[in-house]
């Protein structure tokens, strides 16, 4: 008898966790679709909005060599995890826990853009924690059609939400950063050293295109900014499920 109740025990905390699993998953997806439709959001800030900065600025900024020649050990190594969703996404990342404990100097640079970036958006940013996966990340795009389909960023912090993509590598490997303009229009930027692309995902509608030229990489540093960057309960847990997901954390 004893045994049968711990089986329905187990069981019935088992259902109830995939419950509560569905449940966030509706609420993320609800949460992801929600601004399904900002493609004239650039326009009508410039227009309407009293704000610096609208959307999306190619910026000027590089990272240093050293930095570079680190990251690139660590790609050349095999770190970070490949992550392939059929239809969604498909690539390798180096989440912020891997570049904190491997290349520290590469997280210590990026702590120090807040007054650079602060300047360009106009209000005070701050770094996001380094708990989270996608804080400061290496992107790698290296196989066959690696690339993110369309989409816009969740912002699951209290304040507004920014990330900046640093070309680590520039070579002719065809995936390249893709947006929607105001006038409905695929604009692709080709990475160039010396420029990074900041934009507030949750506003511009883009994608990765995919990959093309197998042998050449694809290396980009991705880092986040906020403008408070707290997170309520209720959204670590949907931003934990993304990340689960996009970098293959388990539960």
């Amino acid at each position: 008898m004893a045994r049968k109740n711990s089986i329905y025990n187990g069981l019935y905390i088992f259902l109830t966790i995939c419950i509560v699993l569905i449940i966030l998953w509706v609420c993320f997806t609800f949460k992801l679709w929600n601004g399904a439709f900002n493609y004239d959001y650039i326009a009508e800030c410039k227009q309407q909005i009293n704000e610096k900065f609208c959307g999306l600025e190619i910026i000027d900024l590089s990272i240093p060599l050293d930095l570079k020649n680190l990251i690139l050990s660590q790609v050349t190594k095999g770190e970070g995890k490949r992550v392939t969703l059929p239809g969604w996404k498909s690539g390798r990342t180096i989440p912020t826990n891997t570049v904190i404990k491997n290349i520290p100097q590469v997280y210590d640079w990026y702590t120090h853009l807040e007054t650079y970036i602060s300047n360009i958006i106009g209000e005070k940013v701050y770094i996001t924690s380094d708990q989270l996966p996608t804080t400061c990340a290496v992107l790698i795009y290296e196989e066959n059609n690696d690339f993110i389909n369309w989409h816009y960023d969740v912002n699951y912090f209290n304040g507004r939400f920014f990330t900046l993509l640093i070309p680590v590598t520039v070579s002719n490997s065809c995936t390249k950063f893709t947006y929607i303009d105001k006038d409905g229009n695929t604009i692709a930027i080709k990475d160039e050293m010396g420029k990074a692309i900041l934009f507030e995902g949750n506003k511009v509608f883009h994608m990765a295109t995919p990959f093309c030229n197998k042998g050449e990489k694809r290396i980009i540093l991705s880092v986040q900014f906020s403008t408070n960057p707290t997170i309520s309960f209720y959204n670590k847990m949907l931003m934990y499920i993304k990340d689960s997901a996009y970098i293959g954390f388990k539960f």
